[in-house]
């Protein structure tokens, strides 16, 4: 009896340890923020769209997980794979004979029932306060993305006039500066933005070299802010109603 108590304890601390582990984790991943890189390089000759580099990671460290044009293959460099080994025979083996045994063994099970088809449920008529719930709940909701979201580490240069006239050139980077800046007071409104470097590169002398567009900026967001939200949101569309509508 005082092994089987001792073996029952030692299930419910391993128990224990799991799910408080299942949890801290869980905080860490709402609390922790979040973040991508996205890189884009311009081809200089424009032969073709550029290259652009995605690293997704949290806590500032990031790791690769796509590129554009993706990289060489091993074919391609010229190297061969290995052929497949016993081990891997083995398991084409064993994985066959499974999937035969799964075949069989269903072609003897019965024939399951179908199911009667269920009654369709009457959903509720959306109304004007339905209506205005559901604005104010995709209001609340856009706001705190808004407000979660950091894009910090922004790099750009942009060549302005290339291939034109020296004075259509002059006329076009002032337009640039207009546009950017006034585009930029409205975004600062609603995203935190943090400028590394913002240069506009006039082309104007003719033959001169031009720089290659760049665009490269972090975006970090913790996911606990858009949780609350959402919940505070669902509270109020439960108390509203509107999950009748919906559902």
């Amino acid at each position: 009896m005082t092994a089987i108590l001792a073996v029952l304890l030692f299930l419910l601390r391993a128990v224990l340890v799991v799910l408080g582990l299942v949890i801290l984790l869980a905080v860490l991943a709402l609390v922790c923020p979040f973040c991508a890189d996205l890189a884009w390089e311009g081809d200089p000759d424009g032969d073709s769209m550029g290259t652009v580099n995605i690293r997704v990671g949290a806590l500032g460290f990031t790791l690769p997980v796509w590129q554009y044009p993706p990289p060489p293959q091993p074919e391609e460099a010229g190297w061969n794979p290995p052929k497949s080994g016993p081990v891997k025979r083995l398991l084409a083996k064993l994985k066959a004979k499974f999937s035969a045994w799964r075949q069989k063994r269903a072609a003897k099970r019965p024939p399951k029932k179908k199911p009667a088809p269920a009654k369709p449920r009457q959903k509720a008529k959306l109304t004007l306060n339905t209506l205005c719930a559901l604005l104010r709940g995709g209001k609340k909701l856009t706001l705190a993305v808004f407000d979660a979201l950091r894009i910090t580490r922004i790099r750009v240069v942009w060549p302005v006039g290339e291939g034109m006239e020296p004075d259509q050139a002059a006329r076009d980077y002032g337009a640039a500066h207009a546009w950017l800046y006034s585009a930029l007071g409205v975004l600062n409104r609603f995203i935190y933005l943090d400028f590394q470097e913002l240069r506009l590169v006039p082309c104007i002398q003719p033959g001169a070299p031009v720089p290659a567009a760049r665009v490269s900026f972090r975006v970090s967001a913790r996911a606990l802010f858009v949780l609350i939200a959402a919940v505070q949101v669902l509270i109020a569309f439960h108390r509203e109603k509107v999950l009748d509508v919906l559902l």
